[in-house]
């Protein structure tokens, strides 16, 4: 944090989220000048509308000391447009973040290769290996992998990621300290000890419809080039690719069979002009000749993508189990997934076809029933 931090933190609460502001930042350069500017002079330079000046007057430089002083008292840092470590690529935006909360080190992303990673919440097993594969192979390269926190193949970005060693960035739809997604906190603590989790929403600011399409435009503007893995026709996750096309970004796409919905999306990217890519360095190969400095693809692994169902499970969506009494559609189906192994909960949407919410309900029935169990890994298994 810097002194001036305050007064961005305050000009963004006025603007809000995903509002155009480079004619404003052309006009005052900084958000302590737009503070101490006068009414006369807001209004003179003819880039305020009448609802923003008003939102001017009406927000305080208190409601902003006070966001800044709950983030001290989490460890939490504020970065604007005036610290050195705001990711370069979001300086070109028209509509740039003018306060980004991040819970780790945000650092991480300078003087390197960043690539988005996005995809579907329920994926199938290939791509969640696929998923995993790639994100761990761009950042062994010497790649940063950048994705939303969500479940399936954001989850599956960061986790490859880590397990290749690299740092990754989760852009969050809702404010730290938030209890979103709760079966995703473990991940999000690795990810902030293995990067950082970033946003440009206030501490404690809940998820909406709305977040969500507002955070995609920092996943793509952060990054060099944006890679979808698993997309149907409307996928949030071509939100992304769509606002990366805006922001002269590139974007990639692993194609899919024509005869399933899944791949919709992904394989109308190719069609509209995306690459189609098989592994990490199709994605890097561009970026190595360009950046010799910051990516070797020689550290790439050439060992082929391995199912993302564990060894001892390999035919865990054809066990039947016998019968329970009193178990619901949706609680037999997680149930009947079960074997020896462990599953994660992407593993359970995917092998159920039960949508997350459902899969989360199912879960904890079966866990009060004592039927299942969580291991120490976060995954799930038959209580022993």
């Amino acid at each position: 944090m810097t002194e001036n931090t305050e007064y961005w933190v305050w000009l963004s609460l006025a603007l809000g989220p995903s509002t155009r502001n480079d004619a404003i930042l052309s006009s005052f350069m900084t958000a302590k000048k737009i503070f101490e500017a006068s009414e006369e002079k807001r209004i003179s330079e003819g880039v305020f509308t009448k609802l923003q000046l008003e939102k001017l007057r009406k927000v305080k430089l208190e409601d902003a000391e006070r966001i800044v002083g709950i983030c001290k008292k989490y460890g939490w840092d504020i970065v604007t447009p005036g610290d050195l470590i705001y990711p370069a690529g979001l300086r070109k935006l028209t509509d740039m973040p003018l306060a980004l909360y991040v819970d780790g080190d945000i650092s991480c992303l300078r003087g390197k290769v960043i690539i988005g990673v996005v995809g579907t919440r329920k994926p199938c097993y290939e791509s969640i290996a696929i998923t995993r594969k790639i994100s761990s192979d761009l950042t062994k390269a010497g790649a940063v992998v950048v994705s939303g926190g969500a479940l399936g193949i954001d989850s599956a970005a960061h986790e490859g990621a880590i397990e290749g060693g690299g740092k990754t960035v989760c852009v969050l739809g809702c404010g730290l300290g938030t209890d979103y997604l709760r079966e995703n906190e473990a991940l999000r603590r690795e990810v902030s000890r293995n990067g950082a989790l970033v946003t440009e929403y206030p501490p404690m600011t809940g998820a909406s419809r709305q977040t969500f399409p507002a955070r995609n435009r920092i996943i793509s503007g952060m990054s060099h080039g944006v890679l979808v893995v698993e997309a149907g026709e409307k996928s949030g996750s071509l939100i992304t690719a769509k606002r990366a096309a805006e922001q002269s970004r590139d974007v990639y796409a692993i194609p899919g069979s024509i005869l399933t919905t899944s791949y919709t999306g992904a394989n109308a990217l190719i069609r509209d002009g995306a690459k189609a890519v098989a592994g990490a360095r199709d994605v890097l190969a561009s970026y190595a000749a360009i950046y010799p400095d910051r990516l070797n693809l020689d550290k790439i692994s050439e060992e082929p993508i391995k199912s993302a169902i564990p060894e001892e499970s390999q035919n865990l969506q054809t066990v039947k189990k016998q019968s329970v009494s009193g178990l619901d559609p949706d609680c037999e189906a997680v149930y009947n997934l079960f074997g020896e192994g462990s599953l994660h909960h992407d593993e359970i949407c995917a092998g159920s076809g039960i949508s997350p919410s459902r899969v989360i309900a199912a879960l904890m029935q079966l866990q009060i029933m004592e039927l299942i169990e969580i291991d120490n890994k976060n995954s799930y298994k038959l209580k022993s």
